[in-house]
């Protein structure tokens, strides 16, 4: 998909109506439903937010990923949006998305262009509540990956994101020492699954809904 496509369709996004979980059901509805479960067991979840920022290639629209280091803990190595906890100088959730997308592949801040919205995520392992924001930049620039969170930067084209059979069915090893049978989508080398994989699939929703006659 050409950015400039995409840019027009992005820009219809503040008119859509919230997609809330059946986006997120729509494709992992058993993971969904557990999901929801466990976040009303807890009552005070850890607080974070990701970025998910458009960016063209050559006038093609991709998106920002990262590939986490390995580390003793549940998120080791996976593919996700850049993104944190909120820290206590944070004042809201959009600012630590952007100040984490800084942190983590170097890009000012300031020049994410706010976008919308999808719907939050909770991560049951980690006790997380992810608040996802969408951003874009009108040009690609110079990125510098953290190395001490960040193994590599990928990015996604827009137009995998829209095929029709982007997710697959398998079983994925966690970071928890066990497997899980779930959807995920497989680019490159990578395997793209969890909550990243349900915000992706929310993105693609709202895209195929601004291309509606």
């Amino acid at each position: 998909m050409q950015f400039e496509e995409l840019s027009k369709r992005i820009s219809e996004f503040v008119q859509l109506p919230a997609l809330a979980e059946e986006a997120h059901a729509a494709v992992f509805p058993g993971i969904s439903k557990f999901r929801r479960e466990a976040l009303q067991k807890n009552p005070k979840p850890r607080l974070s937010a990701v970025g998910a920022t458009f960016v063209p290639i050559n006038q093609v629209a991709h998106i920002l990923l990262i590939e986490r280091q390995s580390y003793d803990g549940v998120h080791s190595g996976q593919i996700s949006f850049p993104g944190g906890k909120v820290e206590d100088d944070d004042e809201t959730l959009e600012y630590t998305a952007r100040r984490e997308t800084e942190e983590e592949v170097g890009v000012n801040l300031q020049t994410l262009q706010l976008v919308g919205e999808l719907t939050e995520v909770y991560i049951p392992p980690s006790g997380f509540l992810v608040k996802p924001f969408i951003f874009k930049l009108d040009s690609l620039p110079d990125l510098k990956p953290d190395p001490r969170e960040v193994r590599s930067i990928l990015t996604f084209p827009v137009s995998k994101l829209m095929e029709e059979d982007v997710f697959i069915e398998g079983i994925l090893p966690t970071g928890l020492g066990t497997s899980v049978q779930t959807r995920f989508i497989h680019y490159q080398d990578k395997k793209i699954w969890g909550a990243t994989a349900m915000m992706l699939s929310e993105l693609r929703i709202l895209l195929r809904q601004t291309n509606r006659p």
